[in-house]
């Protein structure tokens, strides 16, 4: 019997370490309704973007809930691994661009975000899972997916590992050039300094949950739930700053 977190008496009960993914995944669900009904009033696309965003980190946060109760199942995972480690930096990364970008540069990122999202669906769908690794409350390791010290994986395997790579490093390099290009931009007085404060800290949210997730490659599993609590919350700050600077920028009817 799996005793693991469940001992009557000790201070590690396991409703308790499924405590962080569950706020996360209401705190992601929360902030995604706020920022999608800023949407629906201003119809601005970066807003559409960061809310789907949000709704992918709810959905990617709700199988580490369920994880945190006993262990994570085949299906769970796969909606993690889409949701969380191959559409969210990318997704997150389009609104940045959306909001500071126009024409051919727009239209690419646009066309770069949906093939990686389309070639993302398959890979996660039809990859070969293995199973051992996700007998676990904690962040699986990476071998559930593909490492090279394993044998048996496809080759959708090998495009889900390199979708991961690719969109991941695109992506922070898209959130690290928006915040560099609003912060420059507000040091000239040509942009409100809250743009560049809000981007400034999504893209400090993205590292935070980069950097936990890093950490498990370490065996460093204890603030991986933490760090997606504290992401989400600092991602939001960052969206709220830019709306509040939209919104004040925006000239007053005559």
């Amino acid at each position: 019997m799996n005793t693991r977190g469940l001992t009557i008496g000790a201070a590690n009960i396991l409703p308790g370490v499924a405590l962080i993914p569950a706020f996360t995944v209401l705190l992601s669900l929360v902030f995604a309704i706020q920022v999608l009904l800023q949407y629906r009033t201003r119809r601005k696309i970066y807003q559409l973007t960061w809310g789907c965003a949000l709704l992918f980190w709810a959905i990617a946060a709700f199988p580490e809930f369920t994880a945190a109760l006993s262990s994570w199942s085949e299906v769970g995972y796969r909606a993690y691994y889409l949701f969380g480690a191959l559409l969210l930096v990318p997704w997150l990364s389009l609104g940045t661009a959306e909001l500071l970008t126009s024409g051919p540069v727009r239209l690419s990122y646009q066309a770069f975000v949906t093939i990686v999202t389309v070639l993302s669906i398959v890979a996660a769908v039809g990859m070969q899972l293995h199973t051992a690794h996700l007998a676990t409350s904690q962040a699986p390791s990476n071998c559930a997916v593909y490492c090279t010290t394993e044998s048996g994986y496809g080759g959708l395997n090998v495009l889900a590992l390199v979708l991961a790579i690719v969109g991941n490093t695109v992506g922070t390099i898209v959130l690290a050039g928006g915040a560099a290009l609003s912060a420059f931009r507000a040091f000239g007085g040509h942009a409100p300094r809250n743009i560049a404060v809000g981007n400034v800290l999504i893209l400090a949210g993205a590292l935070v949950v980069a950097s936990a997730s890093t950490l498990t490659r370490f065996g460093v599993y204890e603030l991986f739930y933490a760090g997606q609590a504290l992401g989400i919350a600092v991602i939001f700050a960052g969206f709220y700053a830019i709306n509040n600077s939209v919104r004040v920028a925006r000239p007053s009817p005559a």
